[in-house]
């Protein structure tokens, strides 16, 4: 086992007892290749071959207020097995926020706690106080990994084998892209969408195999919504409008206080892959909050009518008052439920 390190990066992150900042969180700055890991027990079976990649938030620099987890810069975690042997290493994603950061050697931009005057520069996202650190997700498409941000910033591109980062993704669109497009393995396409404070609020859009954008179609809202996640299916698209976000008397003042509007429903909209703003048909649920969605697909009903299958995590209170049996935890609480649409239905 040889272990090299890249060149050590400017920090000033100062040791502390913060829960999101010490123990199983305290952040790695090192950037590290290992060749061919120890084996401790057993053996690595020779016909099992692919990378892992896993991004991860690992702040660098002291906040400049109250820090959050989501406030870490993107740090890419990889394994790689290859005939029998495993090998591992991580680099930072290299966006511009980042890159301004280590020329300046401190932080720059507030975290999601903070007013959104804590910045010290112009900030990015539908926030529009945030630093872009592209650390939420890592997603491969057409030989590129791409790294984004959970409030809509650039796609970071990364090679998924040496990670090398390649820079921002040339289809990216001005409202950014949100955390979780969804690639069809059978086509080679890549849904996603976006979301912003201004009209129409939400943009949905579909890269090809060959990472070009082919197709980005407005979706109008009512308002500024959190969306943070979509679905797909072999022929539709899932969005979603759900009533838990900003306040829109608090936005007023450039405050950005979520909070749940429980007399506005829940809804979701079907679009078929490349289809237009007068193709979306909308179905209406109880008020919730789902954060990340764990499946979708076609099917039958017993009637012979073609459904659509929506899997996800539904957050019975999205906003619950603290109960003693859960702790700390009560505000975390969610169980998976299942929706049906019938697509072909409009209500």
């Amino acid at each position: 086992m040889q272990m090299t390190r890249e060149a050590p990066l400017k920090y000033s992150l100062e040791p502390s007892n913060h829960p999101y900042l010490s123990g199983p969180w305290t952040p790695v700055h090192e950037e590290v290749t290992v060749d061919e890991l120890e084996v401790i027990e057993g053996e690595v079976p020779k016909d099992i071959g692919g990378i892992y990649l896993r991004n991860t938030e690992n702040p660098v620099h002291q906040p400049l207020g109250r820090h959050h987890p989501f406030d870490g810069d993107a740090m890419i975690h990889q394994v790689s097995i290859c005939n029998g042997k495993v090998s591992y290493r991580n680099r930072f994603v290299r966006t511009h926020c980042f890159d301004a950061e280590q020329i300046a050697g401190q932080s720059l931009w507030g975290g999601l706690m903070d007013p959104k005057g804590t910045s010290k520069r112009p900030g990015f996202g539908a926030h529009g106080g945030l630093k872009d650190t592209g650390s939420t997700d890592i997603i491969v498409h057409a030989g590129v990994a791409y790294a984004t941000f959970y409030q809509c910033g650039e796609a970071w591109m990364v090679d998924p084998v040496t990670l090398e980062n390649l820079g921002k993704a040339p289809w990216g669109p001005l409202d950014g892209v949100s955390a979780h497009p969804k690639v069809d393995e059978e086509t080679g396409e890549m849904m996603f969408f976006n979301y912003s404070k201004h009209a129409p609020f939400m943009h949905y859009g579909v890269v090809d195999r060959a990472g070009k954008l082919v197709h980005y179609v407005p979706i109008p809202l009512p308002g500024p919504r959190l969306p943070h996640d979509m679905a797909i299916t072999k022929n539709w698209s899932i969005l979603n409008d759900m009533p838990l976000f900003w306040d829109e008397e608090a936005l007023k003042k450039d405050i950005h206080a979520a909070r749940l509007h429980e007399g506005i429903p829940t809804r979701f909209a079907l679009i078929p892959r490349h289809g237009q703003p007068d193709e979306v048909r909308w179905f209406e649920a109880s008020p919730t909050y789902v954060l990340h969605w764990t499946n979708a697909y076609e099917a039958k009903n017993e009637d012979g009518e073609d459904e659509v299958v929506l899997e996800g995590y539904f957050q019975d209170k999205p906003m619950p008052d603290p109960l003693e049996e859960f702790g700390r935890y009560a505000h975390m609480m969610a169980y998976v439920d299942e929706h049906s649409f019938q697509p072909r239905m409009h209500r």
